[in-house]
């Protein structure tokens, strides 16, 4: 079921994309069911890591092995942080219904939503340092977007800080990504961490530390990274505000430096 976290948002972005132009009000049905199957979902996932005994639920993608493929995880941390993403995502989607029909075209705000839950899906999912920074990208980018979606010059404005400081947030995290990789040769989470187990060199974890701490500080607008967030959150659509306060800067900023810092880095690093 992991994948599905990833699947059932990005197909409901493409469905809603082509039906959506036709019969409007079908984006409203699919965009609300997506995410109420989503939710099932993660409660189901919860329900199953109790059953294996708190083990970590592991996918292998293509059936190739990990550190060469790709895997997709979910252990106690992600099993509290999907319930919590999807449950405020059919909250935003159902008050959506009624609020977005005082904006242009809801068809293409709702593939954007979806866009930005399977980004936020993927990075907590995600087992691997690459596919990390393509979800957290997938994510960010909706979001930019979504924070413009009225046209009006203030958000335009606040969407725009948002980019700017989101892209450079993400020049950081992909640098520290190219820094980790050139010294493990390897891109899997667990698999770093046990190379870096092996022998530290302090210099160079010590300044990817740094550089994910920038990026993942302006992700999540940790003081003193919070510039874009006083214009962006005012300026966003009710529900995408509630969206960007609620999950989106704790799943792509909070809860990914978190996951990297103790289960990659090491928290003695």
């Amino acid at each position: 079921m992991i994948p599905l976290f990833i699947i059932v948002p990005l197909t409901t972005a493409f469905v809603i994309s082509l039906v959506g132009k036709f019969y409007k009000s079908m984006s409203d049905i699919l965009a609300s069911l997506a995410c109420f199957t989503l939710v099932v979902l993660s409660f189901e996932m919860v329900y199953t890591l109790n059953i294996v005994d708190h083990m970590p639920l592991i996918y292998k993608v293509g059936g190739w092995v990990p550190p060469i493929g790709i895997s997709m995880v979910v252990d106690g941390l992600t099993a509290v942080i999907l319930p919590v993403v999807n449950i405020v995502a059919l909250m935003a989607v159902i008050f959506s219904i009624s609020y977005m029909e005082r904006y242009t075209d809801k068809v293409k705000y709702y593939t954007l939503f979806m866009l930005m839950l399977a980004g936020m899906n993927g990075v907590v999912i995600t087992g691997d340092m690459f596919n990390l920074y393509v979800f957290l990208e997938i994510g960010a980018i909706s979001s930019y977007a979504l924070v413009a979606f009225g046209t009006e010059h203030e958000e335009l404005e606040a969407s725009f800080r948002y980019m700017v400081l989101g892209s450079v947030a993400s020049l950081f995290i992909l640098f520290a990504i190219a820094i980790i990789y050139s010294y493990t040769s390897t891109l899997n989470m667990a698999d770093i961490s046990q190379k870096l187990s092996m022998g530290k060199n302090s210099v160079v974890i010590g300044f990817v530390t740094v550089l994910f701490l920038m990026g993942f500080g302006l992700k999540s607008a940790i003081i003193p990274f919070h510039a874009w967030l006083p214009d962006a959150h005012p300026s966003a659509p009710a529900p995408i505000s509630a969206m960007l306060s609620g999950v989106l800067i704790k799943s792509l900023g909070i809860y990914a430096l978190v996951r990297i810092m103790f289960n990659v880095l090491g928290v003695n690093s």
